[in-house]
């Protein structure tokens, strides 16, 4: 086993730092862990994602991040973030204290952040629908399970409890700055391919947990700025089709994972065109004009 691999089980109050730490090495494919943050970026092209550099937090990432320790990890906010003593890191002695911070994990944040973030976390608790999944919820667990003989891992925000009103059910904790309005959030679910992390993670739940069944997946959506809650299921339909990708996605990774990362373009020689919808579109202004 090497160095911070967990082994199969359930992880109760896992937390990020621990689960984090558990990487994949590009180089051992059959050792894992498969994981959905990885099979997002590994699926589209298996070849990029092997030549490609460490991922990189971004300011969104980041944010994200803070809002999901105040809210899921509130007692570890000191030791998660870093109030910077500098006002910027234009200085050498500024750029290596980012450096050896970013480096030990901790997120730099300003201290304006953090009490938003607080704040952020206490206008959940007090919603009236997501108050009452987080009361007796298990946060940040840990699961851990073979898929394919290859070892899985998943941290789930919010585990409701057994004895709630919604004990079939995994909500996830998510920030946005693009709106809580149906159609912003369905093309936040569809663009950051949540649908598959619902599948996922469901998967992972009933595979791994010994006293637990999940039926269904729901969202507790925070705005950054207004900190306005909004909860909601995920539509069958869509966490049938997560089903359908993330099954298609660890076919691949097996399939890699055995016989070596392939480029998928070697051998392949099919037309391409326009897209459906820019040919529609054009079509329509065309006709307009010729007629």
């Amino acid at each position: 086993m090497k160095e911070n691999q967990l082994s199969p089980g359930v992880y109760e109050d896992l937390g990020m730092d621990s689960y984090h730490s558990w990487k994949l090495d590009k180089e051992n494919l059959l050792a894992g862990p498969i994981s959905c943050s990885m099979l997002k970026a590994f699926d589209p092209s298996p070849f990029a994602w092997s030549k490609a550099d460490e991922f990189k937090q971004t300011d969104a990432m980041r944010m994200g991040s803070l809002f999901d320790c105040a809210l899921t990890e509130p007692e570890k906010i000191a030791s998660v973030c870093a109030v910077s003593p500098f006002d910027s890191f234009r200085t050498k002695e500024a750029k290596e204290w980012k450096a050896e911070t970013e480096g030990s994990g901790r997120l730099i944040c300003k201290q304006s952040e953090i009490d938003h973030a607080i704040s952020a976390a206490e206008a959940v608790r007090s919603h009236h629908l997501a108050g009452n999944i987080l009361q007796g919820a298990a946060f940040q667990t840990g699961l851990v399970c073979d898929i394919g003989g290859i070892p899985a891992k998943a941290l789930l925000d919010i585990l409701p409890s057994l004895d709630g009103d919604y004990p079939e059910t995994i909500f996830d904790y998510k920030t946005t700055a693009n709106g809580l309005d149906d159609e912003s959030l369905m093309k936040t679910i569809g663009n950051f391919r949540l649908h598959w992390q619902s599948a996922f993670y469901k998967t992972m739940l009933n595979k791994s947990h010994p006293d637990r069944v999940c039926e269904d997946f729901g969202f507790i959506f925070q705005d950054v700025k207004t900190k306005e809650v909004r909860v909601f299921p995920l539509d069958q339909d869509s966490l049938d089709l997560g089903m359908r990708a993330v099954g298609s996605a660890i076919k691949n990774y097996a399939k890699c994972a055995h016989d070596g990362i392939k480029s998928r373009y070697a051998k392949t020689y099919g037309s391409l065109g326009v897209p459906v919808y820019i040919a529609m579109s054009e079509d329509e202004r065309l006709t307009k004009e010729e007629n």
